[in-house]
């Protein structure tokens, strides 16, 4: 038999980074168990710094990564903020029972019948609803989870991601973008994609950059962003 038990205990910490030391996961962020959400935020968080420390390792880490706006905290203390509304708001649902709280149950149940309340609460609840803010972003698809785009060797996308370097998408037919390649950036050819001409792809499937025209020099110079030589 296997007996635990839940509080409604919800908070997440202040800094996610301090000097040498990094929190994530369980260590970073405490609420209800109410759909399995801290296993999947947890494991955004370890991919996020993974990826971030992998490059630390090879000597290519930049500010934008490090300290800027897409260093670890930065990024995955705005999530835990998130889990934590939507988790004590899943607490109220569950356990009001007074008048308010039946009429809420009821309102809820009345929009889970339609598909897209049930889509945007599934991609919540999954974490495939998160993206990163960034201020400096060029185009809409900057800082949102790429799709597992198919490549034109057949690959998909997330089968070609690699932990420790970029993978720059070239959409061009005439495959403009090769000569961009690095140790640090793998460039694919990919099936042509409505919008852009090129993408940035990191290490963890979000979308670094994104171009609608096929400009390399442009594309040269906001890889120095994301990679150190």
């Amino acid at each position: 038999m296997w007996i635990f038990t839940a509080g409604n205990t919800t908070r997440h910490a202040t800094q996610y980074r301090v000097n040498r030391v990094f929190v994530a996961g369980d260590a970073a962020h405490v609420h209800v168990p109410a759909g399995g959400q801290g296993v999947n935020v947890g494991m955004q968080d370890a991919v996020n710094l993974a990826w971030k420390l992998a490059a630390e390792a090879k000597g290519r880490v930049t500010p934008l990564i490090t300290h800027g706006a897409a260093s670890y905290d930065r990024e995955r203390r705005p999530v835990a903020r998130l889990l934590s509304c939507n988790t004590q708001a899943q607490t109220a649902l569950m356990t009001a029972f007074t008048p308010e709280g039946a009429a809420l149950r009821d309102l809820m149940s009345t929009l889970l019948g339609r598909p897209e309340t049930n889509e945007r609460l599934a991609n919540l609840l999954s974490g495939l609803s998160v993206s990163y803010d960034n201020p400096d972003a060029a185009h809409p698809l900057d800082g949102h989870r790429a799709p597992d785009l198919r490549l034109s060797d057949g690959e998909t996308l997330l089968r070609r991601l690699r932990i420790d370097r970029f993978l720059l998408l070239d959409f061009t037919p005439s495959e403009e973008f090769a000569a961009l390649g690095s140790p640090a950036v793998q460039v694919a050819s990919a099936e042509p994609w409505s919008g852009p001409a090129a993408a940035l792809i990191r290490p963890d499937g979000y979308i670094a950059r994104a171009w609608t025209v096929a400009d390399v020099d442009q594309a040269r110079a906001a890889l120095t962003d994301w990679v150190s030589a």
